[in-house]
């Protein structure tokens, strides 16, 4: 930490700059793209940025790398944040308090595929998602076998479903559809790249236990959860680890506080296939991202913003 910060309630430095994402007002845009890593958020502006590169670029010292400039003009931002629950909710919530007005943020992400109707090479619009997470009081040693076997506790947590934008994820299956790469026999065994929009996602605590990966090193009493939520959640497709923190804070949002709304979506990249085991190659993942990337970013830009819903000033005038 190289600055004084103020109010350990909500830290900033003296120039308004948030505590882990490290930007202040006019750095980022009001339209956001999340991704998992630095390289995918790299891909994304040179592939689709103007001018291939962005306007203004900052790393936190927590390894928050954003990236905003301008789609044809209109702003956007690239947040790459990591993975998992808790690095969304540093990046929402900071961002949501340094933009004025609306916010759209969709997270361009991979994830694993639980159906044949999905395979590598797909992406997957999830239109509602779940999220899964790890029940520590089933693994507390005062637990018993007993109440255990009864199922009075449950290893993992399934949520109620919580709806993406409906807006966000029509633009986002129209983008994709309209932006399908041909078939190549070199790629995804040959199959055409899909764009699938209308199903359900999972979103886990972990990549291993939540997911319902099976490890010898540690007690996950995960056997069956895949097929526990595939009989509980209908249209279930994927599994990552974002969406539904997304969806909820979206929710949880108090408008009046923040002075707008939040809108999400979701498109994820297959890069496993759970049922198959397969898993995507390196040069398969370069061409899914800069598909994906430039297919959201014209998703974005063809989502309406009231204009008195804008950042007025930033670094794209």
């Amino acid at each position: 930490m190289k600055d004084v910060l103020l109010d350990a309630n909500f830290p900033r430095d003296a120039q308004g700059r948030t505590y882990h994402v490290g930007t202040k007002a006019g750095q980022v845009a009001n339209r956001i793209i999340t991704v998992g890593d630095h390289v995918r958020a790299r891909r994304v502006v040179e592939s689709s940025f103007d001018g291939g590169q962005a306007l203004f670029e900052f790393e936190s010292q927590r390894n928050f790398l954003t990236l905003t400039g301008t789609v044809r003009g209109v702003p956007i931002t690239v947040v790459a944040i990591g993975m998992g629950f808790s690095l969304v909710d540093f990046f929402v919530r900071e961002c949501a308090a340094v933009v004025s007005g609306d916010l759209v943020i969709v997270r361009l992400g991979s994830c694993g595929s639980l159906s044949s109707d999905a395979p590598i090479g797909s992406v997957v619009v999830p239109r509602a998602s779940v999220g899964v997470t790890r029940n520590y009081d089933y693994f507390h040693p005062s637990t018993t076998a007993e109440e255990r076997a009864s199922g009075s506790i449950e290893p993992y947590t399934i949520t109620k479903p919580l709806d993406c934008d409906g807006e966000v994820h029509d633009a986002l299956v129209r983008s994709l559809q309209a932006t399908l790469p041909p078939a190549d026999p070199a790629l995804f065994g040959g199959a055409p790249p899909r764009a699938l929009g209308n199903i359900t996602n999972a979103s886990a605590d972990s990549f291993y236990s939540s997911q319902g990966r099976q490890t010898s090193l540690f007690v996950d009493a995960n056997a069956n959860l895949a097929a526990v939520l595939q009989e509980r959640v209908p249209q279930l497709q994927t599994f990552e680890m974002e969406t539904f923190l997304l969806n909820h804070l979206a929710a949880a949002v108090d408008e009046g506080a923040k002075g707008g709304r939040i809108r999400t979506g979701a498109a994820q990249m297959v890069f496993a296939n759970r049922t198959t085991q397969q898993f995507i190659t390196p040069h398969e993942v370069d061409v899914l991202e800069r598909w994906a990337g430039r297919a959201v970013c014209e998703a974005l830009v063809a989502i309406d913003i009231a204009p008195e819903r804008l950042q007025k000033e930033g670094v794209w005038n």
